[in-house]
């Protein structure tokens, strides 16, 4: 990806960086958009809806990372499980590991608000 260097006066600069935040959230990239919108917060304080996006991106990276996690979480257990069951066959521990990732996956997205303690941000219209 080619550098962009930012030009014009310090709200000019907080505007393009709007754009790439945004894009970056388009794309699913929720830590670059939480450090874009972080820069122009501490550049430009209240800089147009920026709060309220930088809520929703820092909730949506740490979701991100804990769907990670548990998905990584659940595909440990069902392998480990597999093992103690006396299971040698690779297939069987490959999907073990499937099963655990999709599993680990839903549970974490079904318990996630409750272990945030937080409701998620409202979406913008």
């Amino acid at each position: 990806m080619p550098v962009k260097y930012l030009e014009g006066t310090v709200e000019e600069q907080a505007a393009q960086i709007y754009d790439l935040a945004a894009e970056a959230m388009q794309e699913g990239r929720f830590t670059a958009a939480y450090r874009y919108y972080l820069e122009i917060e501490r550049a430009v304080p209240g800089f147009r809806d920026v709060p309220e996006l930088l809520a929703q991106a820092s909730y949506a990276r740490k979701e991100q990372r804990s769907l990670l996690l548990g998905s990584i979480a659940g595909a440990a257990v069902l392998i480990v499980l597999t093992r103690l069951l006396g299971n040698d066959n690779e297939l069987v521990f490959l999907g073990a590991a499937v099963l655990g990732l999709v599993g680990g996956f839903a549970l974490t997205l079904a318990l996630y608000p409750r272990l945030a303690r937080r409701p998620k941000p409202p979406a913008r219209p």
